[in-house]
């Protein structure tokens, strides 16, 4: 039993040792690479690994609605509309989230929430913010070097990449930025034409779902709908309705 457990003690030793070595050297050094090289391929391989799990809506009464109000967020605000991947996930959760490789995912359980098209918008706008300001991959970029580290050493990658990157993604938004991508997100809104306060209406009619957020002490969004109330946007006209009635309840009955 002695000479058992001194084995076990030895072959911790030996693995303690090795993997205290192995953080010592400066991989991204030795093997040539830039956190803007990793990060992008762990970006690649993290959305090739999460889409399998996405149960992606393609009917046309879903996916030409959601194109159209992003083709014009886009055009409205010079965002290059190649550069913005939307997908809409069949499932009852409320939620929406942009994620690694400028990725951004919509629940039909949170289309099926919506009172209108600028109440969506302003939860498209504020993940598209969250990747035009840049938060999200710049912050799998700087931690892209020791997570890659992990992973090689689990010798599960596959198998814990996808925490790793929810990790990542939740470590490198802070509450300036939501607040931040939450003004942002209002002023796609007034360039498309769209009332900007419906961000800070969204605010508050989405609190306990908790979405507009990654921090699990994000501020209140009652002080967040109050910045987004505070904000001044110049008079640009009468607001307008880019779906038509009938498109908008096809849209809503189809994520049903």
């Amino acid at each position: 039993m002695n000479r058992v457990f001194r084995e076990l003690l030895l072959s911790v030793a030996v693995f303690c040792g090795i993997f205290y070595a192995t953080l010592q050297v400066d991989w991204m050094r030795v093997l040539h690479l830039s956190p803007t090289i990793v990060g992008d391929k762990l970006s690649e391989w993290a959305w090739d690994l999460m889409s399998k799990s996405i149960r992606e809506v393609e009917a046309d009464d879903v996916c030409l609605p959601i194109d159209t109000l992003m083709r014009e967020m886009c055009l409205a605000n010079g965002i290059d509309t190649a550069s913005v991947h939307i997908v809409v996930d069949r499932t009852s959760e409320v939620n929406a989230f942009a994620t690694v490789g400028r990725h951004l995912v919509i629940y039909t359980g949170l289309i099926r929430q919506m009172d209108n098209e600028a109440q969506l918008c302003a939860v498209i706008g504020h993940e598209v913010a969250h990747l035009q300001l840049g938060h999200i991959q710049s912050g799998i970029r700087r931690q892209a070097a020791i997570n890659v580290i992990l992973i090689l050493l689990s010798g599960n990658g596959s198998g814990q990449l996808n925490e790793i990157i929810g990790d990542m993604v939740s470590n490198s938004l802070t509450r300036a930025k939501e607040n931040e991508a939450d003004a942002q997100g209002a002023r796609y809104l007034h360039a498309m034409h769209l009332d900007p306060l419906e961000m800070a209406t969204t605010l508050e009619k989405f609190e306990s779902y908790g979405i507009f957020s990654y921090l699990t002490d994000h501020d209140d969004s009652k002080k967040r709908a109050d910045r987004i109330r505070k904000m001044e946007f110049s008079d640009n006209g009468p607001y307008r309705q880019i779906l038509s009635s009938e498109t908008w309840e096809r849209l809503q009955e189809s994520c049903r």
